[in-house]
């Protein structure tokens, strides 16, 4: 049976993957699904960070396991590991991701691959390997289970550009572009596939005050800029996708497919007026 469309259970006896998992966005998406009820396995390259996340999710009382690995080349292992934890998969989450910002002049191919390989690439590379645990042929036990889903994290980059990131908002947008595709394939199998597109979400690592050391983060400068044209009157929050997520991965959105919901409070708009 469906679980119920409730907030507090939208996602009771569901089996979710969620890709870059280990902080930020991801890791609000893990915390966010398993409170809603369903058995989470984290992914991520870092080991220490999805120790962390499932700790946490495991003393909140929710249920959750590791599944580490690459989406780049290990995409089948993790899927694999998820099964293993969870016993089924219902829903995955793409959430893995990498910038290296350079003016597109000056960008190196290492630079494009690099992004491409784990924006775009990882994700073809997640949905291929969990089909078989998505696609179903039996419409009774789609009528019975509902829908299984996927929901790619995109970016506001894809739709409106960004300067100095050629490499990640082309991966996002083929991400946008592959979301579309695989829902006109897959909605016959009973797999609803969506997209968010976040704009600036405060507290990540891509948008926190720049690291010497490691180069990931914003000038802070730059960021009271942004932070100052949401219309909102704040930024976005790593919660607010996890919403978002949560919406698209319950039964309550059971006949959304192929759609892209833009996350920005704002901000896109009024720039294009």
């Amino acid at each position: 049976m469906a679980p119920e469309t409730g907030v507090a259970g939208a996602l009771q006896g569901r089996a979710v993957l969620v890709t870059g998992a280990g902080r930020g966005i991801g890791a609000a998406i893990a915390h966010r699904f398993a409170a809603a009820g369903a058995a989470v396995a984290v992914n991520d390259v870092d080991a220490d960070a999805v120790a962390e996340v499932v700790a946490a999710i495991g003393d909140a009382g929710g249920r959750a396991a590791a599944a580490l690995g690459s989406v780049v080349d290990e995409a089948e292992r993790v899927v694999a590991a998820a099964v293993e934890h969870l016993g089924n998969l219902d829903i995955l989450v793409n959430n893995a991701g990498l910038t290296r910002d350079v003016m597109v002049h000056q960008m190196s191919d290492e630079d494009w691959d690099a992004v491409v390989d784990v924006v775009l690439r990882g994700t073809f590379n997640m949905i291929r390997a969990a089909a078989p645990w998505l696609r179903r042929t039996d419409r009774a036990q789609i009528a019975a289970e509902g829908c299984k889903k996927i929901v790619n994290v995109a970016s506001i980059n894809a739709i409106y550009g960004l300067a100095g990131n050629a490499n990640y908002s082309a991966a996002k947008a083929g991400v946008i572009g592959l979301t579309k595709s695989v829902s006109r394939e897959w909605a016959r199998f009973g797999v609803c596939v969506n997209a968010v597109a976040p704009g600036y979400i405060a507290g990540t690592r891509m948008t926190s005050a720049r690291d010497p050391e490691t180069g990931l983060g914003m000038p802070a400068e730059l960021i009271g800029q942004i932070e100052e044209r949401i219309p909102i009157g704040r930024p976005g929050r790593p919660s607010d996708v996890a919403e978002a997520c949560l919406w698209l991965a319950s039964p309550a959105s059971d006949y959304c497919c192929g759609q892209v919901i833009e996350l920005h409070g704002g901000r896109e708009i009024i720039e294009l007026v």
